[in-house]
């Protein structure tokens, strides 16, 4: 069996006028595949889901209304990689620019987040400067 995964719940429109918007719980998928979610807020709650990451997207995804984030660090990649993607606006035009920071896409964190590299590693800009 492997290790347990961390998780959090982001939830983009709040359906049941409770919970609110944007990280709304932390949870851990056990090895067993059973999870648990631990709820954020005013009415702090921790749940358990025997069948696991299954029955958290059907009880609680509310139709694409709540989104599950893994926590490893090799995901953490990922999520930089998204964030720093190319402007998209209405109707499908796009600037050519950064989501997130604004400069030409693909940045230099869009570069960064998808080199092959050390997960935990932090980016420091004087690595992408030429040397003196």
């Amino acid at each position: 069996m492997g290790n347990p995964r961390l998780f959090e719940l982001h939830r983009d429109t709040d359906v049941s006028g409770v919970s609110g918007t944007g990280k709304v719980a932390e949870g851990v998928i056990f090895s067993d595949g059973e999870a648990a979610i631990h709820w954020l807020g005013k009415w702090p709650t921790t749940t358990p889901h025997p069948k696991g990451i299954v029955s958290i997207k059907e009880v609680h995804g509310h139709g694409g209304a709540t989104r599950i984030v893994l926590s490893d660090p090799a995901d953490r990649l990922a999520r930089i990689a998204e964030a720093h993607s190319k402007h998209v606006g209405d109707g499908g035009l796009t600037s050519g620019d950064c989501n997130e920071c604004g400069y030409p896409h693909p940045c230099p964190t869009f570069t960064w987040a998808t080199t092959d590299r050390d997960p935990l590693a932090t980016w420091d800009p004087a690595d992408d400067e030429a040397a003196l």
